[in-house]
């Protein structure tokens, strides 16, 4: 449906482009934040994003997915911007979030995990993890990304995600059974 959208983006069609923007802006809104650390900064991100595609709407080639290609351009943006502002140490850990709580973009975690409580212990687990496979198992289970879409935002390999992603299950079955509760 979304290269459908693109195709008619291409040609100009601003229903469709509204269209799109509506569908995916909220939850690039809250994947841009897990960056920039802001959620007036992450609209600005995701917006310039979406102005430049309109902008380039003719010329862009989407390769993996519409997905794929706007968490790609967002997390590319995020960077430009951290770079364009001079917040290097921003780039080597994901800082805490102003006001970018999920809840303000997505739905309740409820949905993924079963209990609130069990939510909150799994992804409190989740800030713990190095910062790849933390981007990884965020964009697989919060964005629902497949595998070979955060290879291709990422940059990485397929195997590298498949191997991150079993180490960080690893890492919450044992950190989670330290804890009681059933693993993953």
């Amino acid at each position: 449906m979304n290269r459908e959208l693109m195709e008619h983006i291409r040609r100009g069609d601003r229903y469709a482009f509204e269209k799109l923007f509506r569908e995916w802006y909220p939850r690039l809104c809250y994947f841009a934040s897990r960056y920039v650390g802001s959620t007036d900064i992450s609209r600005d991100v995701v917006q310039e994003v979406f102005i430049r595609l309109w902008d380039r709407r003719e010329e862009i080639d989407i390769q993996f997915s519409v997905k794929a290609y706007l968490y790609r351009a967002v997390k590319n943006q995020a960077l430009s911007h951290l770079r364009s502002t001079k917040q290097e140490m921003a780039l080597h850990e994901i800082p805490e979030k102003e006001d970018a709580s999920e809840s303000s973009y997505l739905l309740d975690d409820e949905s993924l995990f079963g209990s609130k409580n069990f939510s909150k212990l799994i992804w409190r687990e989740v800030e713990e993890l190095p910062e790849q496979r933390r981007t990884i198992f965020v964009l697989y289970r919060k964005h629902g990304l497949s595998y070979k879409e955060i290879a291709a935002v990422l940059g990485i390999t397929r195997k590298t995600v498949e191997n991150q992603m079993g180490r960080s299950l690893m890492f919450l079955r044992q950190r989670l059974q330290a804890e009681k509760f059933t693993p993953l």
